[in-house]
């Protein structure tokens, strides 16, 4: 499997988990501790209890490819690639702001991931936004979730991923 390949697999859990780790400072907001569940359901391998986690209207737009409308577009993206990495990531959140239902948060990250198959390492690094909607249930669901490659973000991490 060639980088860019892996990259395409591996992508979509960054932008995620940038609302499910805990940051450097050791500080949870309400709405990333709402999104650890994210991290728990991806390691599992758990693709329906991860969909429960969207809206049905979520939009998910990742740096170099087409964005995803729709929960089942983004149930059918990650149901290739659940699973398919060993995978450690480091945040630094920029900003979280929470106005009545609707939550976001800003966020720099680092990803290291090896390939379950290959062995092959991909490295990533930059910036997420992540844009939360408060369900009827008074859970964090999410709503739209963007990355970017940033010049200002890279190897290595402030806690020494590399």
């Amino acid at each position: 499997m060639n980088t860019q390949a892996l990259r395409t697999l591996l992508l979509p859990a960054v932008i995620v988990l940038a609302g499910c780790v805990q940051d450097s400072v050791g500080q949870d907001g309400p709405v990333r501790a709402e999104g650890s569940r994210w991290a728990e359901y991806y390691k599992a391998g758990d693709l329906d209890s991860l969909m429960t986690l969207y809206t049905d209207d979520a939009i998910v737009a990742l740096h170099g490819q087409p964005a995803l409308y729709g929960k089942q577009a983004v149930r059918e993206y990650f149901s290739t690639r659940i699973g398919t990495a060993d995978t450690e990531f480091e945040l630094d959140y920029e900003l979280e702001e929470i106005h009545g239902n609707i939550a976001y948060i800003i966020s720099k990250y680092w990803l290291v991931a090896k390939n379950n198959e290959t062995g092959e390492t991909y490295k990533d690094a930059g910036r997420s936004l992540l844009v939360y909607k408060r369900g009827p249930d008074g859970n964090w669901l999410i709503a739209a979730d963007i990355d970017q490659a940033t010049p200002d973000v890279r190897f290595p991490s402030p806690g020494g991923l590399r």
